[in-house]
């Protein structure tokens, strides 16, 4: 995967939160963290030059990482009851 294929995937999977979709907040935890450990920290060419945020990309995954933990079920399934002192 080139670095123009994980830019894409950010891209993509950046909205992943409007409307909530849990596939797309995995998807972007994993481009994530490959643009972390590929990204240079900044890129130029002839005609200009971009500083990357890493941070703001790290705080986007802990945001995603949030997100899924939040949206995700444990799978524990509780019945409402009422208590002993219902009639």
């Amino acid at each position: 995967m080139t670095l123009a294929d994980i830019n894409a995937e950010l891209l993509e999977c950046a909205a992943f939160d409007n409307p909530p979709r849990l596939d797309l907040a995995r998807r972007y935890i994993v481009a994530a963290r490959q643009w972390l450990h590929t990204a240079a920290d900044s890129a130029s060419n002839q005609s200009s030059s971009m500083t990357i945020g890493k941070q703001h990309v790290a705080d986007m995954m802990k945001y995603a990482q949030a997100f899924v933990a939040a949206n995700t079920s444990t799978g524990d399934v509780r019945f409402l009851q009422p208590g002993s002192f219902f009639r």
